[in-house]
């Protein structure tokens, strides 16, 4: 099964850009705004990746280190949303599969 970066944007952008300052966290925003966060920032990491790699096959950069090092990034920024998708779907199956 395959998601499209746009439909993890707002869950994982966070987690691709780094944790937040202590106290920088929005209270009125709560959890959606904290997804929409982490998606965009995965989505960004996708897209420099994207054009370092464009930039590399063109010829535009000889910087190959970092170039790996975007798309090894973006890599696992992916698989992290990725594995929080399945934790999130496995706990909403779980509570689903709970008798009352």
């Amino acid at each position: 099964m395959t998601v499209p970066v746009s439909a993890l944007s707002s869950t994982l952008g966070q987690w691709a850009t780094g944790p937040r300052q202590a106290g920088a966290t929005d209270p009125s925003g709560g959890f959606g705004s904290m997804l929409s966060d982490a998606i965009g920032g995965l989505e960004h990491t996708q897209d420099v990746a994207a054009q370092q790699a464009r930039a590399l096959a063109t010829g535009q950069t000889q910087d190959v280190s970092s170039v790996v090092a975007a798309v090894q990034e973006a890599s696992l920024s992916m698989q992290l949303a990725a594995q929080v998708r399945n934790k999130a779907v496995e706990a909403y199956t779980e509570i689903f599969h709970t008798q009352i």
